[in-house]
């Protein structure tokens, strides 16, 4: 059975993570963007409300107030970001598996629609279950976040059905999960880490933290495949004595 050192998995994560930065930062950055389509704050109602109440409890309820939402816009932003997260995945995969994210730019944006379903069930689904669990009790929605935490993932690159991400992450997952919230606890410093950084910071510590899901989710897998090696171009020409 393979188990997760957190120093190597952080190792290996750096490592790929200097080496195809712009385009996962990119990403990133535009993912967080997207993410906030359709809402926004009137910052002079919400400086004015601020000003009049020195009660953290009260102003955080303010906030409510100021608050504008567009719900056709969110809706568009969350589909997007569904889609990016979908891209996102493949090409953290082709990054590992093939030492390069993509072919051409044009096949970033090409996707299996059927697959793209499923992940967007997937995702969906996940986020019900852990948070169900959550409001259960917080221990029980950590441990199935983290048991299915690959299911995702798998729908997105593995090409599997509903039942086959879930059932998949379930037994990959399987006698790994103190390793797994390790995992999880050192992914949460070092966003808290890149965050320190000036903010921006974060964007690269987030494709640090995804490329240790990849790196740790292809560890997990029975059989796993081995990344395939970076062939170096060479000149056609030989020297003839």
């Amino acid at each position: 059975m393979n188990k997760i050192v957190i120093g190597d998995l952080v190792s290996k994560a750096w490592d790929l993570a200097v080496k195809h930065w712009p385009i996962f930062v990119l990403l990133s950055v535009v993912t967080s963007l997207v993410s906030g389509f359709g809402v926004s704050i009137d910052a002079e109602r919400y400086a004015e409300l601020i000003t009049n109440s020195s009660d953290p409890t009260a102003q955080v309820a303010m906030l409510s107030e100021v608050l504008q939402v567009n719900y056709f816009l969110v809706a568009i932003g969350f589909l997007l970001t569904i889609y990016l997260g979908y891209i996102g995945f493949n090409l953290y995969v082709n990054a590992y598996c093939k030492g390069k994210p993509y072919e051409t730019m044009g096949s970033i944006f090409k996707v299996d629609l059927n697959s793209l379903a499923i992940f967007f069930c997937v995702e969906f689904v996940y986020g019900i279950i852990v948070a169900l669990g959550c409001l259960l009790c917080i221990l029980p929605g950590i441990w199935i976040a983290i048991r299915l935490w690959y299911a995702p993932v798998l729908a997105a690159t593995q090409n599997v059905t509903f039942g086959e991400a879930f059932s998949r992450s379930w037994e990959m997952t399987k006698g790994h999960f103190w390793e797994l919230l390790l995992m999880a606890l050192t992914m949460i410093g070092i966003s808290i880490l890149g965050l320190c950084a000036c903010c921006v910071g974060v964007y690269f510590a987030d494709v640090i933290v995804n490329f240790m899901l990849i790196v740790s989710m292809f560890l997990l897998m029975p059989a796993a495949p081995e990344p395939e090696p970076v062939v170096e171009e060479t000149s056609d020409f030989v020297e003839v004595q």
